[in-house]
Order: structure tokens, then sequence, then C-alpha cells
């Protein structure tokens, strides 16, 4: 009996595939060597096993190993080299001196060891040389600031932690090593920067060290630098002025004129200036010095560390000069059924002022005026506070206070008085005419 054509053909595409799925399945499954150059060996305990026991690997932890492994076809398909590690563990090394340590191959994730061998080196060390370890724990950490803070606020002091680094190596290496710097941006801070910042090691002449034989805990820095409002308060002194004695003549300053304050920002902005006390211009004579403590609000921190303010102050312009006064009068007083008479018939008076004004003023430029309100309803003879005034009324003042003697009286009472005073005259000129 025989096949048909397509029959044929379909028989020997089915012959074909299963030749080369077989041809496949026995090519993939033979074992074949890959080559693995420079995979470097990495080590375990360097700075904890050894470091406790007072040493440390000083030669060796750049090595590089090259590897042939064996492995089916199939699975170098998926082999990343890349992933492949070579690891030595430290914490057997107890001593000093060059060393080999045997490693483990780790392979990449993914692939079943058992699958794969080693074919060479058939002896899978590495050369290592550990020396004592050194200690140095008190390096300083400097902060380099860039930039500055915002406008109205103020940086603190900055604080790192540790206050100290702690570095160890050879000590040929750490005792080259003066300071720790670490740099902190603070360019427009406006609150509290707290970073982990990297540091680097400098000489004993400011030049960087570049060794990896130096170690510490952790390559960084935490750097907390306070940033906080602050404003600049102006000190003042109040004085008290009265009439001839104005600041104007004289001369003051203040050793400091400004705080600065840190707080809150609507407190700060409510105190608008500090007044240190009050000072009264007509208790001045030459040049005196007042020393102030400055207060500072609660709530709030004085950063200038200023706490003490001096003012010095001294007289330019103000005079005195003593004057008589002869022209008197009197006020507040309007009863008609009496009268008033000065008795005081002359009054010392010593004014103070700036001296162009005073050179101009004589006895006739001043007159002394009774205030009568304290009497208005009484009679007799009485002392009354006087007022001093000065033609064309210029700032100058009295040093003093002042006082007049006046007769309250009747109207009736002054008219018989008048009348007796003339008939006395009368009678006596009557007697004298008789006499001749």
């Amino acid at each position: 009996m025989q096949l048909s054509n397509r029959r044929k053909a379909f028989y020997i595409t089915i012959s074909v595939l299963i030749s080369f799925v077989f041809w496949f399945y026995v090519n993939n499954s033979a074992e074949i060597d890959l080559t693995i150059n420079d995979v470097p060996v990495e080590f375990y305990n360097a700075e904890s096993a050894l470091a406790n026991k007072g040493l440390m690997l000083v030669g060796g932890d750049e090595a590089v190993d090259e590897l042939e492994l064996t492995m089916p076809r199939s699975l170098s398909y998926r082999f990343n080299p890349e992933r492949l590690r070579l690891v030595a563990d430290l914490s057997s090394v107890n001593s000093t001196g060059t060393q080999s340590l045997r490693y483990s191959v780790i392979y990449p994730p993914g692939i079943n060891p058992s699958q794969v061998s080693v074919k060479s080196p058939s002896v899978q060390t590495v050369s290592v040389r550990v020396g004592e370890l050194f200690r140095k724990s008190d390096i300083e950490i400097r902060c380099k600031l860039v930039g500055n803070v915002a406008d109205g606020f103020v940086a603190g002091r900055v604080q790192t932690l540790p206050e100290a680094l702690e570095i160890w190596g050879q000590q040929s290496d750490v005792m080259q090593v003066n300071y720790a710097q670490v740099t902190l941006n603070i360019e427009n801070a406006r609150s509290t920067i707290v970073e982990l910042v990297e540091f680097e090691l400098y000489d004993f002449s400011d030049q960087l060290i570049e060794n990896k034989g130096i170690h510490s805990a952790s390559n960084t820095v935490q750097v907390t630098m306070p940033v906080i409002s602050a404003t600049d308060i102006p000190l003042t002194v109040r004085f008290k002025e009265s009439p001839g004695i104005r600041i104007d003549s004289f001369d003051w300053s203040l050793d400091t004129t400004t705080i600065t304050l840190s707080g809150d920002a609507n407190q700060i902005a409510q105190v608008g200036e500090i007044v240190l006390g009050e000072i009264d211009l007509s208790e001045i004579e030459g040049e005196q010095s007042f020393t102030y403590d400055i207060p500072i609000p609660d709530g709030l921190t004085n950063l200038s560390g200023v706490s003490t303010a001096t003012l010095t102050i001294s007289n330019r312009d103000v005079e005195t000069k003593n004057l008589t006064v002869t022209d008197f009068d009197y006020e507040n007083f309007g009863a008609d059924d009496r009268i008033v008479e000065v008795v005081t018939s002359s009054l010392a008076v010593k004014l103070r002022g700036p001296r162009d004004v005073l050179e101009k003023l004589t006895d006739d430029s001043i007159q002394a005026v009774a205030d009568l309100s304290g009497v208005i309803d009484a009679s007799g003879t009485y002392t009354v506070p006087a007022n001093i005034r000065i033609a064309g009324d210029p700032d100058v003042g009295t040093t003093e206070a002042h006082q007049l003697t006046v007769r309250i009286g009747a109207q009736n009472q002054e008219h018989q008085e008048s009348e007796t005073e003339a008939e006395t005259e009368t009678e006596a000129e009557t007697e004298g005419d008789e006499t001749t």
C-alpha cells in the first residue's frame, strides 16, 4: 500500500522536528566552561572582628581573582557574571602579618550551586596583610557654612553628632589628621537645619587627606544649626524737658544703640523700642554718665550678648541769669468789693535757658504776677504763688518757685482810710498856720 505525497511530507516534517528537539536537548545538557576575569574579593568583619582585636586590614582589600566555571550550556544563558561574589571572612584572623584566607563563591540569585563547579583555581584563597589598629577618638569636627540665612533670621551655634570624630587605621596615617570638616548649605534658610553630611579629613597644613586606609564608624555626621527669627531693636532714653531746658541744648550718646532679639515674630513686632530710663534735664550739670541694665521682655532672647548700656550726656548751651523784678501784677481775682495791693517791692529771680536768649533779657523784661485763686474770698495779708512772665515769651524758665505778699481789703475801708489820712493832713496844715 502506498502513502500519499501529502502524508509523506507530514511524516518527514515530524521527523525533522523530533530530531531538532532531541539535538537541542542533548546540546543544552552538555557542560561548558565559562571564564570570568577580575572578580573582586569582599572581606567580612574587617571593621568589627578585627577592630575588636586591635587589628586592621592593611593590604589585600583590593584583591581580585579569575574563575573558570563548569556548568550546563542552558544555565550559562542566564548566568550574570556581574553578580558573582567572592567573600572572605576575617573573623578567624588573630595576629598581624601576611596571611592566606580561603574565600567562598557566592553565585548570582536564581543559580543552583549544585549545577556549577569551580574548575580553576583549585585552591580558592587570597593573600592579606594585617597590621595593628591605631585609634584616635578626639578629632575636632569643623563646619563650613555656605550662604546666608534669610533676612530677619539668625543662625545659631552649629552642633554636630557626634561632637568629635573617632577614626582608626595605621598610626602613621591617623596621626596626620588634624580635623574633620563638613560643609552645610544655609542659603536663605528660615528654619532649623538638620542634615546628615559627609565629612572630609584635613592635615595640620589644612590640606585634604585622601587615604582609604583611615576608617570611621560612618562617613557622615549629623549637623544641626538653629535658625531663628531675629530683629534689631533700638535702645532709647526719654528726656524730661522744661521751659528753657530742651534736649537740643545737650549732647548725648549711647554706647549701645540696638540689640538683637529673637523669639516669636509677633511679640518682637510689638516691642518697637526698649526704653532704658528717663533723665530730668534740669538736673544735668556739665557732663554725666548713666549706666542702665537692658530689660528684655519675657519670652524673648537677647542674641547680642550685651546686658548694659551707658548714656553720656553734657550740657552744651543751657545757662542761668539773675534778674530783679520790680514790675508786679495779680490775676485770678474778680471781687469788686475789695482791692488788692502787692506789698512785695522787689523779687530776685534766677532764669535758665539758652545762652543767646538770656543775653537779651534785662530787669525790665520780666514781670511777677500773683496768683490769687487761693484767696479769692479772703481779706488781709497773704503770701501767694507768683508766675514769672517774660516779654516776648521766649523759651526760658525759672529754677525755683516764687511767691509774693499781697494785701486784700474792702473798697469802703480803703476810702475811709483815705479820708482819715486827708483829714489828718488838713489838721496838721491848720495847726501849722496857727503857729505861724
